[in-house]
């Protein structure tokens, strides 16, 4: 049946010699959805250029303003939606680890990017600007004349950057690229993700973990997962599942958040509106049908669920939504 590999994104970002693709976008008044819930394997930083947006990764929401950033890592869903309608625009750019290392079984990779993509290091995901300067005018530099971080120094004495505002500064520096020619620019794209990796592993975490937590592995939450797949059509509650490993309900919720990224409850309401889309796509069932027959009991509270995650009501993602 239906599962997250319904909002795997199809598309394909860069080439393979440079395994990056960079999107300029701009969405005019009156947009309410920039794009639905979605996943893909490469990792990718957004930059909000125009306007204001609210951006989802799988359950944490960002208000981004100009000149903000956001960083997704690989296989996390997200989704973005205009704040009030009002126009807007940004920059992403979407890569592969091939284009940081192209053995992920590297010394380098096992220290730099595998533990980012199993979860183990945490890099941050919302990186705020406070500096007009970060996207100033000064930064529509063409990419030939290489505006470098020194330069703008000397330009702006008095302005000390965050490692946040540097992040952006050298992602602004390929967003300036052409969008449909960056193979043209392939030695600049890497140079600048290399130095943005490099302050973002320097800032990330590590995933803490109690010791009590850490004998409890991704093996013994299996059974409370099959448990909540196959049963998800009725009515689960939290004691239930805390009785499967067995835990007290307060230790397996900090349990199972610290291995899933989100809480038990959160994750089931999460995989039966998952379930729900497969019966939205594949069937002519009727919504209050559909909502039954994936644990809600309730249509104005599957409606609402259905929106928050996906981004639209059921009925809309019916007709028009398509993977």
């Amino acid at each position: 049946m239906g599962s997250k590999k319904e909002f795997e994104e199809k598309r394909r970002h860069g080439t393979v010699e440079l395994p990056v693709g960079l999107h300029k976008v701009e969405y005019p008044v009156g947009t309410d959805v920039i794009f639905y819930l979605h996943w893909h394997k490469e990792f990718e930083f957004l930059i909000l250029t125009k306007g204001r947006i609210v951006f989802t990764i799988e359950e944490r929401e960002y208000e981004l303003g100009v000149g903000d950033c956001v960083f997704i890592n690989s296989n996390w869903l997200h989704s973005a939606k205009t704040v009030d309608g009002h126009a807007c625009s940004f920059f992403a750019i979407v890569f592969s680890y091939e284009v940081l290392a192209d053995d992920i079984h590297s010394s380098f990779a096992k220290k730099y990017i595998r533990p980012v993509l199993n979860g183990k290091y945490l890099l941050e995901e919302f990186l705020p600007t406070d500096s007009e300067f970060v996207l100033h005018k000064e930064l529509s530099l063409s990419t030939e004349k290489k505006c470098g971080l020194d330069e703008f120094a000397a330009k702006y004495p008095k302005l000390e950057l965050s490692w946040q505002q540097e992040v952006i500064f050298w992602l602004t520096q390929i967003g300036k690229c052409p969008e449909h020619d960056l193979g043209s620019y392939g030695l600049l794209v890497r140079s600048r993700l290399f130095m943005v990796w490099n302050l973002m592993y320097h800032h990330g975490r590590k995933s803490q973990k109690d010791r009590e937590e850490e004998n409890v592995s991704f093996e013994r939450l299996a059974s409370v997962i099959k448990f909540m797949k196959e049963n998800y059509a009725y009515e689960i509650t939290l004691a239930d599942l805390a009785q499967i490993i067995p835990m007290s309900e307060g230790q397996f919720c900090r349990v199972f958040k610290q291995n899933m990224k989100v809480s038990p409850m959160q994750y089931l309401l999460r995989y039966r509106i998952l379930q729900s889309c497969h019966f939205l796509q594949e069937t002519d069932k009727k919504i209050g049908e559909i909502a039954n027959l994936t644990g809600f009991n309730n249509i104005s509270y599957f409606n609402k669920v259905f929106l928050k995650t996906i981004g639209c009501t059921p009925k809309e993602y019916r007709s028009s939504v398509s993977y």
